[in-house]
């Protein structure tokens, strides 16, 4: 079983992200996100999870909401959202299915 705090922590340090929606419209548009994670509350779920479904990438929805996103990845802010453009080394791909 993958620990999502230790993952979701080590693709913040070791890997390549993009932090929030523009962010994230931007890698999906240029094809550059392998996975998009996003808060349970994030305002724009449906838009993701669309778009994500149309490229046939990863997604995984954090059970907690922006702000608890935020803290697991060690961020001292609120996070609804993020594209991994690369993982990294850590085993965040396996938390989720394709679409």
């Amino acid at each position: 079983m993958v620990d999502v705090g230790r993952v979701l922590k080590s693709v913040m340090r070791d890997g390549k992200v993009a932090v929030g929606i523009k962010e994230v419209r931007n890698a999906l548009k240029e094809d550059k996100a392998k996975m998009v994670v996003a808060a349970r509350n994030c305002p724009y779920a449906e838009e993701i999870r669309k778009a994500v479904n149309e490229k046939e990438i990863k997604y995984y929805e954090y059970p907690g909401t922006g702000v608890d996103l935020g803290y697991t990845c060690g961020k001292p802010f609120s996070i609804s959202t993020f594209a991994v453009i690369d993982a990294g080394g850590s085993d965040i791909l396996k938390l989720a299915e394709k679409g």
